[in-house]
Protein backbone atom coordinates (compact mmCIF):
# COMPACT_ATOMS: atom_id res chain seq x y z
CA UNK A 1 0.00 0.00 0.00
CA UNK A 2 1.24 3.73 -0.71
CA UNK A 3 1.56 6.31 1.40
CA UNK A 4 -1.27 8.23 -0.09
CA UNK A 5 -3.20 4.93 0.52
CA UNK A 6 -2.75 4.80 3.95
CA UNK A 7 -2.78 8.78 4.56
CA UNK A 8 -6.30 8.10 2.74
CA UNK A 9 -7.31 5.78 6.12
CA UNK A 10 -5.91 8.03 8.17
CA UNK A 11 -8.22 10.10 10.49
CA UNK A 12 -6.49 11.21 13.68
CA UNK A 13 -3.38 12.37 12.91
CA UNK A 14 -4.60 14.29 9.64
CA UNK A 15 -5.23 18.01 10.18
CA UNK A 16 -7.45 19.26 7.16
CA UNK A 17 -8.74 15.30 6.03
CA UNK A 18 -7.54 16.20 2.39
CA UNK A 19 -7.50 12.98 0.47
CA UNK A 20 -5.52 13.15 -2.53
CA UNK A 21 -5.29 10.10 -5.19
CA UNK A 22 -1.34 8.95 -5.82
CA UNK A 23 -1.26 10.34 -9.21
CA UNK A 24 -3.15 14.08 -7.37
CA UNK A 25 0.31 13.88 -5.37
CA UNK A 26 2.60 12.74 -8.56
CA UNK A 27 1.42 15.89 -9.94
CA UNK A 28 1.48 18.40 -7.36
CA UNK A 29 5.35 16.79 -6.66
CA UNK A 30 6.27 17.82 -9.94
CA UNK A 31 4.97 21.33 -9.32
CA UNK A 32 7.07 24.47 -8.90
CA UNK A 33 4.04 25.76 -6.24
CA UNK A 34 3.44 22.70 -4.56
CA UNK A 35 6.66 20.96 -1.84
CA UNK A 36 6.12 17.43 -1.12
CA UNK A 37 7.25 15.51 1.69
CA UNK A 38 7.11 11.46 2.61
CA UNK A 39 8.80 10.66 6.20
CA UNK A 40 10.27 7.48 6.46
CA UNK A 41 11.23 6.41 10.26
CA UNK A 42 14.09 3.47 10.77
CA UNK A 43 15.03 3.44 14.77
CA UNK A 44 16.54 1.25 17.17
CA UNK A 45 13.66 -0.72 16.97
CA UNK A 46 13.41 -1.91 13.09
CA UNK A 47 12.09 -0.03 10.19
CA UNK A 48 8.65 1.75 10.37
CA UNK A 49 8.41 2.27 6.55
CA UNK A 50 6.68 5.58 5.23
CA UNK A 51 4.87 7.26 8.54
CA UNK A 52 3.67 10.07 7.10
CA UNK A 53 3.39 12.82 4.11
CA UNK A 54 3.43 16.62 3.65
CA UNK A 55 2.23 18.37 1.12
CA UNK A 56 2.17 22.41 1.09
CA UNK A 57 1.44 24.85 -1.57
CA UNK A 58 3.52 28.43 -2.11
CA UNK A 59 1.87 31.75 -1.76
CA UNK A 60 3.85 34.50 -2.60
CA UNK A 61 5.97 34.55 0.54
CA UNK A 62 4.94 31.73 2.27
CA UNK A 63 3.90 27.92 2.69
CA UNK A 64 0.50 26.66 3.18
CA UNK A 65 0.29 23.16 4.58
CA UNK A 66 -2.37 21.88 2.57
CA UNK A 67 -1.87 18.23 3.92
CA UNK A 68 0.05 16.42 6.76
CA UNK A 69 -0.89 13.19 7.77
CA UNK A 70 0.93 10.83 10.04
CA UNK A 71 0.93 7.15 11.64
CA UNK A 72 -0.21 7.06 14.97
CA UNK A 73 2.52 4.71 15.77
CA UNK A 74 5.07 7.08 15.83
CA UNK A 75 3.54 10.00 18.41
CA UNK A 76 5.79 11.12 21.23
CA UNK A 77 9.14 10.27 19.52
CA UNK A 78 9.57 14.18 17.96
CA UNK A 79 8.82 13.15 14.29
CA UNK A 80 6.47 16.44 14.09
CA UNK A 81 9.56 18.84 15.46
CA UNK A 82 11.57 16.80 12.56
CA UNK A 83 9.44 17.58 9.77
CA UNK A 84 8.31 21.36 10.85
CA UNK A 85 12.60 21.49 11.19
CA UNK A 86 12.82 20.72 7.44
CA UNK A 87 9.99 22.53 6.44
CA UNK A 88 11.65 26.06 7.95
CA UNK A 89 15.04 24.50 6.62
CA UNK A 90 13.44 24.30 2.49
CA UNK A 91 11.63 27.82 3.39
CA UNK A 92 14.93 30.12 4.70
CA UNK A 93 16.72 28.01 1.56
CA UNK A 94 14.00 29.50 -0.44
CA UNK A 95 13.28 33.13 0.66
CA UNK A 96 9.65 31.56 1.84
CA UNK A 97 9.48 33.93 5.37
CA UNK A 98 5.81 32.09 7.15
CA UNK A 99 4.29 28.93 7.58
CA UNK A 100 0.81 28.79 7.37
CA UNK A 101 -0.86 25.63 8.91
CA UNK A 102 -4.86 24.83 8.88
CA UNK A 103 -6.65 22.81 11.60
CA UNK A 104 -9.95 21.19 10.33
CA UNK A 105 -11.45 19.63 13.35
CA UNK A 106 -13.41 16.23 12.77
CA UNK A 107 -14.67 13.72 15.35
CA UNK A 108 -11.59 11.85 14.79
CA UNK A 109 -9.01 13.92 14.64
CA UNK A 110 -8.93 16.21 18.39
CA UNK A 111 -5.52 14.54 18.99
CA UNK A 112 -3.66 17.41 16.53
CA UNK A 113 -5.89 20.03 17.72
CA UNK A 114 -2.73 21.54 19.68
CA UNK A 115 0.16 20.16 17.38
CA UNK A 116 0.52 23.75 15.59
CA UNK A 117 0.69 25.95 19.07
CA UNK A 118 3.00 23.17 20.58
CA UNK A 119 5.34 23.73 17.87
CA UNK A 120 5.40 27.45 17.83
CA UNK A 121 2.61 28.77 15.68
CA UNK A 122 0.54 31.24 16.92
CA UNK A 123 -3.02 31.57 16.08
CA UNK A 124 -4.21 33.50 13.07
CA UNK A 125 -7.69 33.53 12.88
CA UNK A 126 -10.18 31.30 11.37
CA UNK A 127 -13.48 29.75 12.36
CA UNK A 128 -14.82 27.34 14.82
CA UNK A 129 -14.52 24.37 11.97
CA UNK A 130 -11.23 25.99 10.71
CA UNK A 131 -8.39 27.44 12.67
CA UNK A 132 -5.27 28.92 10.91
CA UNK A 133 -2.25 29.10 12.60
CA UNK A 134 1.08 31.10 11.65
CA UNK A 135 4.62 30.61 11.95
CA UNK A 136 7.54 33.32 11.81
CA UNK A 137 9.97 31.03 9.68
CA UNK A 138 13.06 33.40 11.21
CA UNK A 139 12.01 33.73 14.65
CA UNK A 140 11.47 30.23 14.77
CA UNK A 141 13.96 28.33 17.42
CA UNK A 142 15.20 24.85 15.31
CA UNK A 143 15.03 22.25 18.54
CA UNK A 144 17.80 20.29 19.24
CA UNK A 145 16.80 16.72 18.28
CA UNK A 146 18.15 13.14 19.81
CA UNK A 147 18.15 12.04 16.41
CA UNK A 148 19.81 12.61 12.58
CA UNK A 149 17.52 13.38 9.42
CA UNK A 150 18.75 12.29 6.15
CA UNK A 151 17.57 13.62 3.42
CA UNK A 152 16.96 11.78 0.07
CA UNK A 153 18.98 13.21 -3.08
CA UNK A 154 16.19 14.98 -4.55
CA UNK A 155 15.40 16.80 -1.16
CA UNK A 156 18.63 17.44 0.04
Amino acid sequence: MSPVERGNKTNQFNLTTRRYTHSEVETMSRSPDCLTFQIRLRDRFGDNGVIGVVIARKKDTSYDIDTWLMSCRVLGRRVEEAIIAELVRHCRLNGVDTLEGSYLPTARNGLVRDLYKKLGFAPAGGTDDHHIWKLDIFEYDVPSLPFEVIRDAENA
